[in-house]
């Protein structure tokens, strides 16, 4: 599967622009604040109905313009898909193959993305959240389901914190009791989902990292969630232990929101001892398994973006992405072809001022 080509029509700070896409890799060069990023931020945005910048999408529309438009081609075999997305405003449209869509997840099982920004290279270094999401997003990637059962424990969640603030409300326990049963049905099938899925993804991330280290580092994820169980009922019971610390510090103390993911290389946590030269290896691997489990889940290939991320790495780490990408689609923003020599540069195009030539 490949985005064959792009129009975009008042996106950020392209008036119009009309791009077509090699099947394998694209290389746009760029200063910074010429539009690279804002690029892919429409790709994204293609495949996903949503930026992964903005939570408003009027603010994709070009200053002082009052819509902006996508129309992209995605290519599968002798198949193809035409998606149109445009925003009016408040008003968002988007039509495939001119059939009205009226949910975002519907754009889900047109084509698969994996997105590597500057930013993922400080996943490790970061808070647990952070990797907590990383997981959550790879699950999200080849079980959409997933992201439904996030989002209703996460409004459970928010509801149960409020009312352990107010625990002089006349009907507190009934109302406590009404939101465990529901809190901890989620969260143990989260636990689960994450237990399945860190499984398969360790997997393939130990075996992109091998191959990375000529076989010298393995590297582990380790999931350690805040409630082992072995059924609901269990995990119920251990949910229900901690009530006096919710009661005490009116807030939910256990849970999935308080699993850790710790990543590990030849037994030493990467985040206390790891060298940031290891550290950005394993996020690599990560975000490869996660182009790995797609292709293995889904019998497809996922069209991967790199914003700006080659200029953060060495040149065996590049050329060790470069190599094992050859068989996806691959789109890639730069400043410079620094660790990019390798490349055929009739591949390489450059924007500039929100014009891409």
């Amino acid at each position: 599967m490949w985005i064959q080509n792009l129009k975009l029509n008042k996106f950020r700070n392209y008036l119009f622009q009309n791009i077509e896409f090699n099947k394998n890799i694209n290389i746009f060069l760029g200063d910074n604040a010429q539009g690279k990023t804002n690029l892919l931020e429409s790709i994204y945005y293609l495949a996903n109905a949503k930026s992964f910048k903005s939570f408003r999408d009027k603010d994709l529309i070009m200053f002082n313009e009052k819509e902006m438009g996508l129309e992209g081609t995605i290519r599968k075999g002798e198949s193809f898909k035409n998606v149109q997305i445009s925003v009016k405003e408040n008003k968002k449209d988007i039509f495939v193959n001119e059939i009205k869509y009226d949910k975002n997840k519907d754009l889900k099982s047109l084509f698969k993305l994996v997105l590597f920004t500057p930013e993922d290279l400080n996943i490790i270094k970061d808070g647990p959240n952070f990797r907590r999401d990383l997981i959550d997003d790879i699950i999200i990637s080849v079980n959409f389901s997933y992201k439904s059962l996030k989002k209703d424990f996460e409004k459970i969640l928010s509801q149960r914190n409020k009312l352990l603030k107010n625990q002089r409300s006349k009907y507190f326990k009934t109302e406590l009791m009404a939101f465990d049963q529901q809190i901890i049905r989620l969260n143990y099938k989260i636990y689960r989902f994450r237990e399945k899925y860190i499984s398969l993804i360790n997997t393939y991330a130990n075996k992109n990292h091998l191959n990375l280290t000529e076989n010298k580092e393995n590297l582990t994820i380790i999931y350690k969630p805040s409630i082992r169980a072995n059924s609901v009922e269990e995990y119920g019971e251990k949910f229900s232990e901690n009530i006096l610390d919710d009661l005490k510090y009116f807030r939910t103390t256990s849970g999935s929101q308080r699993d850790e993911i710790d990543i590990i290389i030849n037994g030493k946590d990467t985040k206390k001892f790891g060298s940031q030269g290891q550290q950005r290896s394993a996020i690599l691997n990560i975000k490869l398994a996660n182009v790995n489990l797609i292709e293995n889940t889904s019998q497809d290939k996922a069209i991967i973006l790199f914003d700006d991320v080659f200029s953060e790495l060495d040149e065996k780490r590049s050329n060790f992405l470069l190599e094992n990408l050859g068989k996806f689609q691959t789109i890639i923003t730069a400043t410079n072809t620094k660790s990019l020599d390798g490349v055929d540069r009739s591949k390489i195009r450059k924007i500039k001022d929100g014009h891409i030539k």
